[in-house]
């Protein structure tokens, strides 16, 4: 198993103008990024050979109605090879679109039309 500092330090090197902030908090690393990176930040978590995660466990998202930026993206990500989650999140308008995971994660499928269904969140792609 990988030092969660280890795996922080690593994933803010080679992502350093992809993340905005890292905080580790009940055992699990929580990644904050802009919405555009999302695609970019995954493919390398997934592909690096230093992090492997390689399931996508759950996408959900909360709803701040009151916010300007009124929907938090949230993303968990399991590496079985390093036994460490990840939790991935952003935020975003309500009428802004996502980029969807179908091509990365083809599972991310369902979790999409769930979120939009009840939120209203569409995703592009």
């Amino acid at each position: 198993m990988i030092n969660l500092s280890d795996l922080e330090k690593k994933i803010n090197s080679e992502l350093t103008t992809k993340i905005k902030s890292t905080e580790k908090k009940h055992s699990q690393l929580y990644l904050t990024i802009n919405s555009e990176n999302l695609l970019d930040v995954v493919l390398f978590l997934k592909t690096n050979e230093n992090t492997k995660f390689r399931q996508l466990i759950d996408i959900t998202t909360v709803d701040y109605p009151e916010e300007q930026k009124r929907f938090k993206m949230i993303y968990l990500f399991l590496s079985h090879e390093i036994n460490q989650r990840i939790v991935l999140n952003y935020l975003i308008s309500e009428n802004e679109k996502v980029n969807s995971l179908t091509k990365i994660f083809p599972s991310a499928n369902w979790m999409e039309r769930e979120i939009f269904d009840m939120y209203g969140v569409e995703f592009s792609d």
